[in-house]
């Protein structure tokens, strides 16, 4: 990328941040009739009132009442000077880790008070000298309490990261030459650290506002524990401008070595904030070193090192006083004219406002670049002779504004559709009537000059990220077609009730996805160059180059080695994983090191990328003895073949069996024989936001009634529930339905307890307007609009991974169920489940069956399940269906219990030959029923006509029944009753 387009770029960005709510690198001066400040610009609009608690909007706010930042500090004290305590607080008696005078916050909800004096009315930061608790590899998240009072939003959750770096470099080569992933390291060191908002949205350290005198500061755990050495009080320290910087700079005594050139791998990171920030392994043989086919960790960072406030660091020396120049060999082609932001320290600090939030464009090749201003000159910085730092954070600070009004946006549309719900009783596309006018203008009168605002506020928002960007942002097409349908339905507003609300949710989906894309700043890097020249130190491939590495991939594609991993040894049992690489790896190293070193049986763990693979290898007898990774539905598939062994038939297979609850039996149990068993298991569980909730006087609904009694209050308030429209095996299980009879033969969705579980799914959307198209409830549960629905464990993993500011908003719990008479509720539910088989091919069934125990036992899953989440982050926690390994993860035990509590209740529809018509037929059912309004006890009845036709024909394929149609012998399809208390024998 040449100097012509940075310049262009930056010089377009630093016209826009002018008009911004936060003060930027390129901030430097006030716009005309703007009210000028030493910490923040006012925005172009002010949010409405809705937004008041959010901290751009509570920091103009004290901007326009006059506060400025303090000029002096006010108070440093000890930890163990505090004020009062939870009773779980306790002050350290001796040192820690060279520290004295350390209070240790032990749990979520344990606090600890200081009373701090300020000298002047003012604007303050708090400065915390903290060291991480044992505990997850996910971030200590606290909430700071002014007075007894966050004073906005984003004080409930700030994080405090820990510092991880990887094991060994370089990493370890396999058999094959491939580099093996290092695990990490976690680096328990006391930090010094200003406190910043959760994801990074502010580029300046959290302020809060102190009046003259004696204030209480609380620090309250949110999670993982802490211990605190010191708090201090601080007055804001303005960045200087790089001019302002370079003159001190240029005055110094330049030493440096004309020509010295310092490279340092970007994949050799001294620290990082936590382990998902990773080496990666480049697709193109362009970046160094060059992979020649092998899997070689050459680059870092990429789409895991892109959520706000993700950081890493890098050491490097200089051999003499003087001035010197930073290049970055980068690659930012992830999506299309969008810039990638990071805030850039060395030393620990950022040395000048325009390194806040740095550029990085986007390009579709390698760009090796300098530092520098938006003219395109580099920037000189002065090192002292001996070892210094640099480190990047992803910093989406500057858009903040446009995401926070994007928000407003959305809910502004979101309270036009409630209001038009309220006025014609519209809830789902079932409603909606096309010849009946509502003349919404006498009912709603505001109502079109509204949609026309919202339209003229989202194209505001477009023309600033163009402005940003300096670009046509192509990918905002999806806002520009929302644009044009809020002025066409200004227009005629009557075309609010013609539409289906589920319209109305895909607008809102585009731009609450576009919100989130906005938020995530990927960026991978190959090298950093240290020189004493600010001439560019190498140059990024060119053409010839680029062509040359893509000929030379397509040829590697032939090599029986391209895309393979894993191990070929002809005296080892064949493992295939449906896994990444990183999984396989890790699988690998477990097998050596325990089971083949216990057994002297030799493992080859091979990566499997397509599932597929086994219905071909099948076919053509060269079947591995092992595979892993498998869905719930593939084991009765191979085993109605005569494909896989009968695991019941080992001797030792009920005492291995104890290990699972029984209901993740039941998908794997074909015929009376269980062919594969559990490996993984996502339960379905409630989600619910307790603040929403406390605020609307409601509690999490522990029953469907419960559930049908607080609906019309979320409703009216603008709120609803989730619930996956094909997610229907709770509701026929807790109704005492069965899927199929007891011999298997056919379906046994004609009882009464079918069609009363039947009628009360479509009802959720009939009667009771459950939305039917929610493309991601993880965005709604965020955004609030949603605060209460059921969903498994990958949403788990976004919530806790992905919205680190609703931390201590939200809980779990088991989902809502059906009240017996005794006072119990039955919670039956299902989840998706992974598993492991062994193929009847195999020569050895007897090695297989022993790898298949030593995998699954508590031993190896909680050891795997523990490195795992440390290799990659806690974004890959391990969701085992070994229930004793699950209770040695490091889940924390509120999380815990409500998943133990489900899993109790876990229970799946059987597998039999012809299955597949049922989840297809009730789909079918549903469909005509919610969407097209059709009876619903006509519609379940000719899904069982077809669903037992198709049962038929497969029966007679696989010999249950002869030509004739009479049985020649009864299918064994399980069933359990009564919830597991803990695992058990099936």
């Amino acid at each position: 990328m040449g100097t012509k387009t940075v310049t262009v770029t930056k010089l377009a960005l630093a016209g826009l941040l002018l008009a911004l709510p936060a003060a930027g690198p390129f901030a430097s001066g006030t716009a005309k009739g703007e009210r000028s400040g030493p910490f923040i610009l006012p925005p172009v609009q002010k949010l409405p009132e809705a937004y008041a608690s959010l901290y751009s909007q509570t920091l103009l706010a004290w901007h326009e009442q006059g506060w400025k930042d303090a000029p002096s500090d006010a108070d440093r004290l000890p930890g163990s000077r505090y004020k009062s305590a939870s009773p779980d607080v306790t002050v350290r008696a001796d040192a820690l880790q060279g520290k004295s005078g350390v209070v240790q916050v032990p749990q979520p909800k344990a606090w600890v008070e200081y009373e701090i004096d300020a000298p002047q009315d003012g604007l303050y930061q708090l400065e915390l000298t903290v060291l991480p608790g044992e505990g997850s590899s996910g971030p200590v998240q606290i909430g700071v309490k002014v007075d007894g009072e966050f004073p906005y939003f984003e004080a409930k959750t700030i994080q405090i990261p820990r510092k991880w770096k990887d094991s060994v470099y370089p990493p370890k080569l396999n058999e094959h030459g491939d580099q093996i992933r290092p695990s990490q390291q976690e680096l328990p060191e006391w930090g010094v650290r200003l406190l910043t908002d959760a994801k990074f949205t502010s580029p300046d350290p959290l302020r809060f506002r102190l009046a003259k005198g004696r204030h209480t500061i609380r620090l309250e755990s949110v999670l993982e524990p802490f211990a605190l050495a010191e708090i201090a009080v601080k007055a804001p320290r303005p960045l200087p401008a790089y001019e302002q910087a370079a003159v001190g700079w240029k005055a110094l005594p330049n030493g440096a070595e004309p020509g010295w050139l310092l490279t340092v791998e970007a994949e050799q990171m001294s620290a990082k904030s936590d382990p998902s920030v990773q080496v990666q392994a480049s697709n193109d043989n362009l970046a160094s070193p060059a992979s020649d086919g092998r899997q070689i960790y050459n680059t870092m960072g990429g789409a895991r090192w892109s959520r706000g406030g993700q950081s890493a660091e890098w050491t490097f020396d200089v051999p003499k006083d003087g001035l010197y120049y930073i290049h970055f060999k980068y690659l930012q082609n992830f999506t299309k004219d969008v810039i990638s932001f990071r805030e850039i320290r060395i030393d620990g600090q950022v040395p000048f406002r325009e390194l806040q939030s740095y550029p990085f464009p986007y390009s579709r090749k390698w760009s090796v670049e300098a530092l520098q201003d938006d003219k395109g000159a580099p920037f000189a910085f002065y090192f002292r002779q001996g070892t210094h730092r640099i480190g990047l954070t992803a910093a989406p600070s500057a858009t903040t504004p446009v995401r926070e009004s994007l928000q407003s946006i959305v809910d502004g549309y979101k309270e036009i559709n409630r209001q038009v719900a309220m006025v014609t009783g519209i809830k789902n596309r079932n409603m909606v009537d096309q010849n009946r006018d509502w003349n919404l203008v006498e009912t709603m009168p505001d109502v079109a000059s509204k949609l026309r605002a919202l339209a003229d506020r989202l194209q505001e928002q477009v023309d600033r990220l163009q402005g940003l960007y300096g670009n046509s942002l192509q990918g905002a097409e999806g806002l520009r077609s929302v644009i044009f349908d809020l002025r066409n339905m200004a227009e005629n507003p009557d075309l609010l009730s013609k539409r289906p609300p589920e319209m109305h949710a895909q607008n809102l989906e585009k731009i609450t996805s576009f919100i989130d894309s906005l938020g995530r700043q990927p960026l991978t890097l190959d090298r950093i160059f240290i020189s004493s020249s600010p001439e560019r130190p190498a140059e990024p491939p060119g053409t010839l180059t680029v062509v040359g590495d893509l000929v030379g991939n397509f040829f590697r594609t032939f090599s029986p080695n391209y895309h393979y991993y894993g191990r070929r040894d002809p005296d080892g049992i064949d493992v295939w994983v449906n896994r990444g690489r990183d999984y396989v790896a890790l699988m690998q190293q477990l097998a050596d090191e325990s089971f083949t070193a216990k057994t002297g049986i030799k493992v080859n763990v091979n990566l499997m990328p397509n599932p597929g693979q086994l219905i071909l290898s099948n076919s053509a007898g060269r079947e591995p003895d092992v595979a892993l990774g498998i869905a719930e539905g593939t084991p009765a598939d191979f085993a109605m073949r005569n494909s896989l062994v009968n695991l019941s038939e080992f001797p030792d297979f009920a005492n291995v069996s104890e290990q699972f609850q029984l209901g993740t039996l039941i998908p794997f149990t074909y015929d009376g024989g269980v062919y594969a068993l559990p490996e993984t298991v996502a339960l379905n569980v409630l989600f619910y936001r307790t603040d929403i909730l406390k605020s609307i006087g409601l509690k999490p609904p522990d029953t469907w009634d419960d559930l049908y009694g607080m609906l019309p209050t979320l409703q009216q308030k603008g709120y609803n529930f989730y619930f996956a429209k094909l997610n229907y095996v709770p509701i026929f299980l807790q109704n005492g339905a069965s899927f199929y009879k007891e011999d298997g033969l056919s379906s046994g969705l004609d009882s009464r307890e079918a069609f009363n579980a039947f009628k009360q799914w479509t009802e959720l959307f009939t009667v009771y307007g459950l939305p039917t198209e929610v493309p991601s409830f993880y965005m709604h549960f965020r955004s609030g609009d949603m605060p209460v629905g059921i969903a498994d464990y990958n949403t788990y993993m976004q919530l806790l991974v992905a919205a680190p500011e609703l931390a201590g908003s939200w809980e779990i719990a088991p989902i809502p169920g059906v009240k017996r008479k005794d006072g119990t509720v039955v919670r039956w539910s299902g989840g998706n489940l992974s598993s492991g088989m062994i193929f009847r091919s195999s020569e050895r069934r007897q090695d297989a069956w022993e790898f298949l125990k030593w995998w699954t036992s508590t031993e190896t899953q909680s050891r795997f399940g523990s490195e795992i989440e440390l290799l990659n982050g806690v974004e890959f926690r391990w969701n085992t269906a070994n229930v004793e390994a699950f209770k040695k993860l490091p889940w924390p035990e509120k999380e815990s219990k409500a998943i133990l509590d489900q899993w109790r209740w876990y229970k799946e529809m059987p597998n039999v030959p012809g299955g597949y018509f049922t989840p297809r037929e009730l789909t079918f059912a549903w469909t005509r029923t919610v969407l097209q309004n059709q009876n619903y006890r006509e519609m379940l009845e000719k899904a069982v006509f077809q669903i037992d036709s198709e049962l038929k024909r497969k029966q007679r394929e696989f010999g249950f029944v002869d030509k004739q149609g009479s049985i020649v012998r009864k299918l064994k399809v399980p069933d359990i009753k009564q919830p597991s208390e803990g695992a058990g024998k099936p």
